[in-house]
């Protein structure tokens, strides 16, 4: 049933998208962070004694999936993100803005979201902020706020049983994702390299196929250089000349091309949105500029 045990800390698996790993604290107060692994399995644990409080690391569909299935629990999410949770605009308002996103993908990801990940509008009982203390009984969490993938997006560290919960910075090969509207580059590098400096004996991470890593500060430094492996990428291909945004998305820099299967997005759009962001770094740092809407190598 669970794929990783220390102490109260249970490791549960989850699938491909929508869904996630999960944390199971198993103790006086029961609570799972990121209920979207597997259904069964948190059903069951729920059977056994009730699951009293549900925490989301930040407002994703694939961390939320299964937030419906425990209507009776606290729900405890990130205080700079609970208005996502509270309506079904303002939880799209945080990958584009309000008139910014056509009618037809509008109507998609409203029917996706409604009928597959089942979306429910809910006013959190807690919000969640850096250096929150949460005490479930001999366990205790202390709350990371560590932004870039999303705004208000939260780590978990467990100094008793030395882990540290990453959640959607998950350490995976492919590297980080910084494409909704408000991530950010600089934040993500920020949030990466506060939680390396954290001593755990274990990492557990919210998507990959395991989920679980020794806690080697090597494998978050490996992570990040994907980012700076993606911008000299950009920099080698405006070497070649300028180019707009559009011949730049087309390059297919960060997915090759690729689509994901399951849900409503466009990973074309997700690849614009993050060399943009590129882009921006860049010409802060000097290296690119912008030019009557094409882009330069300086």
């Amino acid at each position: 049933m669970f794929y990783f045990e220390k102490g109260k800390i249970r490791f549960i698996r989850g699938g491909r998208y929508p869904a996630c790993n999960s944390v199971f604290i198993d103790d006086e107060i029961r609570a799972v962070i990121d209920p979207a692994s597997d259904e069964r399995t948190l059903l069951a644990i729920h059977q056994e004694r009730p699951i009293q409080v549900i925490i989301n690391s930040h407002c994703h569909e694939d961390h939320f999936l299964f937030n419906s299935r425990f209507p009776d629990a606290a729900l405890w999410v990130p205080s700079r993100e609970a208005n996502g949770f509270r309506s079904m605009e303002a939880f799209l308002e945080q990958f584009y803005e309000s008139g910014n996103i056509d009618e037809k993908a509008r109507t998609a990801w409203k029917s996706f979201f409604t009928e597959v990940v089942q979306y429910q509008p809910r006013e959190p009982d807690r919000l969640l902020d850096d250096g929150d203390i949460l005490v479930f009984g001999e366990s205790r969490a202390q709350v990371l706020h560590t932004p870039g993938h999303s705004p208000g997006h939260l780590s978990f560290h467990f100094p008793e049983e030395r882990v540290l919960y990453l959640a959607d910075l998950d350490l995976v090969k492919f590297g980080p994702f910084y494409g909704d509207r408000e991530s950010s580059i600089d934040d993500t590098i920020s949030s990466l390299q506060r939680i390396a400096a954290i001593d755990v004996d274990v990492y557990l991470v919210a998507h990959g196929r395991e989920g679980v890593l020794d806690g080697d500060p090597a494998h978050i430094q490996r992570y990040m250089n994907v980012i700076y492996a993606r911008e000299e990428k950009l920099l080698t291909l405006l070497a070649s000349g300028p180019k707009t945004l559009d011949e730049i998305t087309a390059e297919g820099i960060i997915y090759e091309g690729r689509t994901l299967a399951g849900g409503a997005w466009d990973l074309t759009v997700s690849e614009r949105i993050m060399m943009e962001k590129h882009l921006q770094r860049l010409e802060r740092q000097g290296t690119v500029r912008q030019e009557d809407g094409l882009y330069h190598r300086v």
